[in-house]
Formats: C-alpha cells, sequence, structure tokens
C-alpha cells in the first residue's frame, strides 16, 4: 500500500487561530477523522496554542506520480519520498536535496520545492527472477520399525519466497498422527497420502510424524516421500528392533557398511591356510567353522584358541635338543595357553548364546541396528535405504548348534594335547652329571 503522512507545523504568526487549506495529491483519501475535506484540499484549523496538525492518508498505486508546490503560497513544502524494497523509484524534475535512511533500511529522498516546481515519480516493480519459490534446505527421514507396525518422522526445513500450499506425497497407509510448523502443532490429515501443507513466506520447520501397519520383515526400508521439489542435506535414519539380525545394508553412498563379510573373507583364506599345516587335527573346514562361531563375538577369544592348538602341534611335531630349563619353560607356557584357551572358550560361550553378534557396522555414525544415511541432493522423490536381516532365533540356534560342535571337538583335542605334553615327559630336573661339573668347577 501507498501511504501519506501529512503534517502542518505553525511557523508564524506564534499565536492565535489558523486556518490554511492544504492541497491534497491527486487520488489521495485522507484516513485521518475530523478532517475536513473540500474541492481536493483539506481544510487545516489551529486553535491559539496549537503548533502542528498531522494527517494519514492513501494514495492509488499509480505511476507516474506527479507533486507540485503551489505559486505564491504562503507556506514552505518538505518532501519527503521513501520506496520500499519492492518498489523502484525514479525522479524526474526537481533535484533530490538529500538522502537518508529511516533506520530499518528503506532510503528517504527528501526534496525541497519553490513555489511552482514539480516532481514525477515513476515506481516500478522489479521483474521476478524465473526459478523456484521454494526451497527444502534440510530433510531428516526417521523410521523405528517395532513388531507390528513403525513409525515414521519427517523433519523439513524450508525457505519460500512467497505463501502457498503445498502436497507431499507421503505412503498411501500412512496413517498421520502430528504435523507441526516451527514447534505449533496443526490439524492436518493425509487423504491417500497427500498431505496438503500451508507454506508461509520466509525460513520455517516442518515436522510430520505417522504410523504404518506392517511387521519387521527381511527386508525394511526407508517410506519413498515425494517432497514436490528438490531438496538437499537429506538424512535418513533406520532403526531396526533389537530382534532382528542384520546382514547387510543398501541405500546412499555415504552410510552405513556391515564389515563382518570382509573380515570373514579373510577368515576363510585364512582357514585354507591353516588347513594345510599338517601340525594339528583340524582340517580347513574345521578351522572355518571354528572362526565363523567366534568372530560373531569374540575375536580375541578366537585368536588365543587358534594359538593353542598351532602351539601344542608345534610342540608334538617339532622336537628340539634343548636345555632342561628351556624345555621346562615349553612345558609350563603350553600349561598357560591351555588354560587360557578352555578360560576364553567357557567365558565366550555364554556371550554367543546370550548375547547379540556383533557384524562391525561403522559408517557415518551408525553402529549396531542403529543405520544412519546422508544424500546431499535429489529431486522430488527422497532417495531411500534399506536393511536386511533375519530373526534373532535363527542366529541363536546356529550359535547353539556351533557350542555343541566346539563341546565335541574338545573331547578329541584334550586327549591330543595331553598326549603332545607328555610325550617325551611332564617337565625335567637338573642332570646329577651336569650339577657335579658345575660344583667342581666352582
Amino acid at each position: 500500500d501507498w501511504r501519506v503522512t501529512t503534517t502542518v507545523q505553525r511557523l508564524a504568526p506564534a499565536q492565535g487561530a489558523i486556518t490554511l487549506e492544504v492541497p491534497l495529491i491527486d487520488g489521495e483519501s485522507v484516513l485521518t477523522d475530523d478532517l475536513p475535506v473540500t474541492g481536493g484540499k483539506a481544510l487545516v484549523s489551529m486553535n491559539p496554542t496549537q503548533r502542528r496538525v498531522t494527517w494519514q492518508s492513501t494514495l492509488p498505486r499509480t505511476s507516474p506520480l506527479r507533486l507540485s508546490a503551489p505559486a505564491g503560497s504562503s507556506s514552505k513544502e518538505t518532501w519527503r519520498i521513501g520506496a520500499g524494497s519492492v518498489w523502484h523509484a525514479d525522479f524526474q524534475g526537481l533535484p533530490e536535496s538529500e538522502s537518508t535512511d529511516d533506520g530499518s533500511g528503506v532510503r528517504i529522498a527528501e526534496f525541497h520545492p519553490r513555489g511552482g516546481e514539480s516532481l514525477e515519480i515513476t515506481a516500478t516493480r522489479p521483474a521476478a527472477v524465473p526459478g523456484d519459490t521454494l526451497a527444502f534446505d534440510s530433510v531428516g527421514v526417521s523410521v523405528s520399525q517395532g513388531g507390528r507396525s513403525r513409525t515414521s518422522v519427517l523433519t523439513v526445513g524450508y525457505r519460500s519466497s512467497r505463501g502457498q500450499q503445498h502436497v507431499i506425497r507421503l505412503p498411501a497407509d500412512a496413517d498421520v498422527t502430528k504435523v507441526a510448523v516451527d514447534g505449533r502443532t496443526e490439524s492436518q490429515r493425509a487423504v491417500n497420502g497427500e498431505l496438503a501443507l500451508d507454506i508461509l513466506p520466509g525460513e520455517h520447520t516442518v515436522r510430520i510424524e505417522w504410523r504404518q501397519p506392517g511387521d519387521s520383515g527381511a527386508v525394511a526400508r526407508t517410506p519413498a516421500i515425494d517432497l514436490g521439489a528438490a531438496a538437499s542435506n537429506i538424512s535418513l535414519h533406520l532403526a531396526l528392533p533389537e530382534n532382528r539380525w542384520l546382514l547387510a545394508t543398501d541405500g546412499p553412498r555415504l552410510g552405513p557398511a556391515v564389515l563382518y563379510w570382509s573380515e570373514l573373507a579373510f577368515m576363510v583364506l585364512l582357514a585354507v591356510v591353516l588347513g594345510r599345516i599338517a601340525w594339528t587335527p583340524l582340517c580347513a573346514w574345521q578351522w572355518l567353522l571354528l572362526g565363523l562361531g567366534f568372530s560373531t563375538f569374540n575375536w580375541p577369544a578366537l585368536a588365543i584358541v587358534a594359538a593353542w592348538l598351532l602351539a601344542v602341534g608345534a610342540r608334538d611335531r617339532l622336537r628340539f635338543d634343548m636345555p632342561w630349563w628351556q624345555y621346562n619353560f615349553v612345558q609350563a607356557l603350553l600349561v598357560v595357553l591351555t588354560i587360557a584357551a578352555l578360560g576364553a572358550i567357557v567365558v565366550s560361550l555364554p556371550m554367543g548364546l546370550l548375547g547379540t553378534p556383533d557384524m562391525h557396522v561403522t559408517g557415518n555414525g551408525s553402529w549396531h541396528n542403529d543405520l544412519k544415511w546422508f544424500a546431499d541432493r535429489s529431486d522430488a522423490v527422497l532417495p531411500t535405504a534399506a536393511a536386511y536381516s533375519v530373526p534373532m532365533w535363527v542366529y541363536k540356534v546356529l550359535i547353539l548348534a556351533w557350542a555343541l560342535w566346539l563341546s565335541f571337538a574338545l573331547l578329541r583335542w584334550l586327549p591330543w594335547t595331553w598326549r603332545s605334553f607328555s610325550r617325551d615327559g611332564y617337565f625335567r630336573s637338573r642332570r646329577p652329571a651336569e650339577h657335579s661339573s658345575t660344583a667342581g668347577g666352582s
């Protein structure tokens, strides 16, 4: 809107009543009450002690606008024109005397006309630059998968240059439970998955929560969401329930990785190599089976058991003519390794049977069943991520079968260990001849 504020200030006479006719601008409509207007002029009356009179008016948005100072008038006029940020003003005729700022970023052009001078103001609005009026600066999708349903939360930060209604397409079976704009709850519902939002000018944040039916199956995905406009800084979060055994993930490149499978590939190669060593009674598949069980919950225990088996095999095959104290040291070391290996097995088995497998999930702040992805930008449809899993009871059955196999394997390994340990005697004492020679020399 174009508005006019007119102030008439007394200069002379210093006292006494004054009546003055002030010409109005073409199209000016006075808003102030009790100000008579006749023939395009405002009748201003001042009582003997009054110093000034002010009134407000409106102007039609007409360009160009012409201002004229009456010739031979007993009053002196000052014109101040302020153009808002959406207007560009050009002045012709009277030169500008001074330019100031009203404190809010609006430039005030000031003119001091003499009688008979005029000013023409041409106001134009800058043409809009082609482009989008709505931008999604940040998007967050968080999914919590339950046993019979899942809860999803969409958080959107946007900027808009104008108010409008915008439609976001959620999954068709989404039951919207809450919509909040800048923390204020709005009463809005989705129809066939389409949620109409009232977009406000400026920067704002929208949070949408909904529920979907569905059990946690082998594949859990983040929902397919169509924002209807390009978006940037997209974060995806998927939380699997504790009764699922995570096997693999899929989604944007910056996200979680299940490192267990690369470790398993290394373990297969290592099992093939160890299977070629004839020191131990284990073949390649037995080494692999031993590693498969420990690798999901306790790698250090696997290293201790493997070192024990290799040490016992070396003690059985490699025999050296060594002094008594070296022989006894090797025997003591074998006892310590045996106790450590058995202790590691006894401590680790409850961890495997009662705990959860460690799949070595890492990347973008992810761990265990809490998975996070990030994408820098997308078109209207947001990227999706997926997690592949099986019920935890599958892991429990497998680890139980492995524990039974390990128990029976120990029944074969322990007698073999005892035979290797006692083959050349348990411990050796210092030889008498060596003792006499040592005594005579001293």
